[in-house]
């Protein structure tokens, strides 16, 4: 994790330290809670890592069906 530095309006700052106040937590951690929404980054690598997995699974089953309707894709 890196420190980072920004500027907030007075408006900004307190709507952030609102919502810290409310889910009882850091300006910090909103924040950073804030920009993993914002660019997608909330998955974890092992939530990642199952998605990606399925997906290779539907993959497989799907070209196995295919294999089996298309004799120059089979395997027998």
């Amino acid at each position: 994790m890196r420190r980072t530095n920004i500027y907030l309006t007075s408006v900004e700052q307190a709507a952030l330290d609102a919502r810290a106040a409310a889910e009882g937590s850091t300006r910090s951690e909103v924040l950073r809670s804030l920009v993993d929404r914002e660019f997608n980054l909330d998955e974890s690598p092992t939530q990642i890592d199952a998605a990606l997995a399925e997906l290779a699974g539907e993959l497989a089953e799907g070209a196995r069906k295919l294999s089996v309707d298309d004799a120059d894709l089979s395997s027998e």
